[in-house]
């Protein structure tokens, strides 16, 4: 405790001492194509005069570049991992099978290159990607590791709203952070004592007089915003996490989540010359939530900013542009979101608490924390679920599911207000008995091996085992893609492996075939097993393979035994 009083007794010594000038905000470079590379690497930043602060970045020093996509096009996202350490790359809220999704089972080792390729089936909306490997996704993300993706289709394109670039549409990734006094960044969220946004630390925006569009991205690891404008103006929201919304929704400040998204539109007409600023409204942020007010209990962090309202962009209003036309209204009609219906639908149920039930730190999932190798449920490609959860715990949980959009059926019982009821990927869960109830469709991926994930989005809570994963299964239960976990049958051990596997199984049959399938469907070990007494044991060699997931086949004249093993 003593400690931790020192660092911020530090902390907010340096930040009295240090003046920092306003800086104009950096705008990330746009990747665009069919063949995308990431590098990404360890750097330094050069956020406080003087100091250098080490950072992660993709292509650059800090942050990444905004991946555009394009709905029906086909993209092979190359990640280059120049690290010291492994790492992941998670498309957070993009649509992609299992085996491409970035999760903590898509393991980037340091030297090498991950090579996803898919077709782009999202809506136009605004994504993003960052690391995932469990353990290290705060250290990896707090330092800098993330970046936006923007999908453009072709309803989207027939709208006249803002769509240029760093012209009238611009991308906003809002971080807390901690530094120290020598300006490096905390790997703890606790005391986050400054906000920056695309990195630029009090930062100012040249914005045209006329109707501008900001894509914002929440992307802290711990702390909540309430968005406003300095003038208490209303503003349009026009998208969510996966879409935009079915019409703009008039409001003057809005809430996010860590991981959640919002696209609003800003009239700006008329205003040339004027300066305006976006706010952090900590003090009307619910009780309990990181980054407002404690609650009734006195429970939550107070840091230096927390429960305070103060301006964190700029925004300097020039001369309306000419290209492109300045748009001066926006449609009433955006697109036409349709709830899945709950017809045959499925239920599963979450309770999320604390562990012990006051901590403020650790936390369960229906009683258990992640373990990698353990299947927390399965379902059925082309079902519908409906997932209720409940949060028993102190904290508000900001609950992100992979893979697949979700639709907000209700919040604390009653129906989600008009932002919030478009496709969303993470739905926050308020403290204390709230609930969320959100509805689902996994239609058109399966996969025996990789498993999507679910988990709280406050980066420490997830580090700290607030995760879990579910297979979707085929309906076809035939070939590679059965899969049976039939430990009583078949002991591997070790697994994971080092170096080999020993296998250890019964059967009624005298000879079986082993096959050791890859992700990409490849065989790439096969042997005969004789089978004595009912038993038999073979040695597989893993010292060759790769890092990853495989499936191991154990083929009779009558049976198919299949099961995961890991390396």
């Amino acid at each position: 405790m003593r400690n931790k009083i020192l660092l911020f007794l530090l902390m907010v010594f340096s930040l009295t001492k240090t003046i920092k000038a306003q800086s104009p905000l950096f705008i990330p470079d746009t990747l665009s194509g069919s063949n995308i590379s990431l590098y990404l690497a360890d750097s330094v930043t050069h956020f406080y005069s003087g100091f250098n602060t080490h950072t992660i970045g993709y292509n650059g020093n800090y942050l990444g570049p905004t991946i555009v996509l394009h709905h029906g096009h086909h993209v092979t996202l190359q990640v280059h991992n120049q690290l010291t350490d492994t790492t992941t790359t998670h498309w957070h809220g993009l649509h992609v099978a299992p085996v491409n999704d970035g999760s903590p089972h898509n393991v980037i080792l340091h030297g090498t290159t991950w090579s996803p390729s898919f077709t782009v089936l999202d809506k136009a909306a605004t994504y993003w990607y960052h690391p995932h490997l469990h353990m290290k996704t705060m250290q990896q993300v707090l330092k800098g590791a993330a970046g936006l993706i923007i999908v453009r289709d072709s309803e989207e394109a027939t709208l006249n709203l803002p769509r240029t670039y760093g012209v009238d549409d611009f991308p906003l990734v809002c971080q807390w952070k901690t530094f120290d006094a020598n300006k490096q960044i905390v790997l703890s969220d606790d005391t986050d004592n400054v906000v920056m946004i695309n990195g630029t630390i009090n930062g100012f925006l040249n914005v045209p007089a006329q109707m501008v569009r900001f894509r914002i991205l929440n992307g802290s690891s711990h702390r909540f915003f309430e968005f406003a404008m300095n003038d208490n103006r209303s503003f349009k929201q026009i998208g969510g996490d996966e879409s935009l919304l079915n019409s703009p929704v008039s409001m003057n400040k809005f809430m996010l989540g860590p991981g959640e998204r919002a696209e609003i539109v800003v009239d700006f007409s008329g205003q040339s010359g004027n300066t305006y600023y976006l706010k952090q409204l900590g003090t009307q942020l619910p009780a309990g939530y990181p980054g407002g007010p404690p609650d009734a209990m006195g429970m939550g962090t107070l840091a230096v900013l927390d429960n305070k309202d103060f301006n964190i962009l700029q925004f300097n209003v020039t001369a309306s542009t000419t290209i492109p036309n300045p748009v001066t209204s926006i449609p009433t009609k955006l697109t036409n979101n349709i709830i899945t219906s709950s017809i045959n639908a499925g239920t599963i149920n979450f309770l999320l608490q604390g562990s012990p039930q006051m901590s403020m730190t650790n936390f369960t999932i229906n009683g258990v924390q992640y373990q990698p190798n353990v299947i927390n449920f399965y379902t059925l490609q082309d079902s519908v679920m409906i997932w209720n959860i409940t949060n028993q715990s102190m904290m508000p949980h900001p609950w992100h599911i992979h893979g697949n959009h979700f639709f907000v059926k209700s919040i604390n019982g009653t129906t989600p207000p008009a932002n919030l009821q478009g496709r969303k990927d993470v739905v926050v869960v308020a403290p204390n008995g709230g609930t969320a109830s959100i509805i689902m469709k996994y239609a058109d991926f399966f996969d025996p091996i990789y498993p999507y994930m679910y988990h709280c989005h406050i980066n420490s809570h997830e580090d700290n085992g607030m995760m879990g994963q579910f297979i979707v299964s085929s309906r076809l239960s035939s070939g590679i893609n059965s899969l049976v976990n039939d430990e009583d049958a078949i002991k591997i051990f070790p697994n994971p492996a080092i170096a080999d596997w020993t296998i250890k199984g019964t059967s009624t049959e005298t000879l079986l075939e082993c096959k050791l399938w890859n992700d990409a469907g490849q065989i790439i070990y096969q042997k005969k097993l004789e089978v004595t007494a009912g038993s038999y044991e073979t040695i597989i060699p893993a010292k060759h393979f790769s890092s990853g997931v495989y499936l191991l086949q154990i083929i009779g004249n009558t049976s198919i035994q299949t099961i995961k093993i890991c390396k």
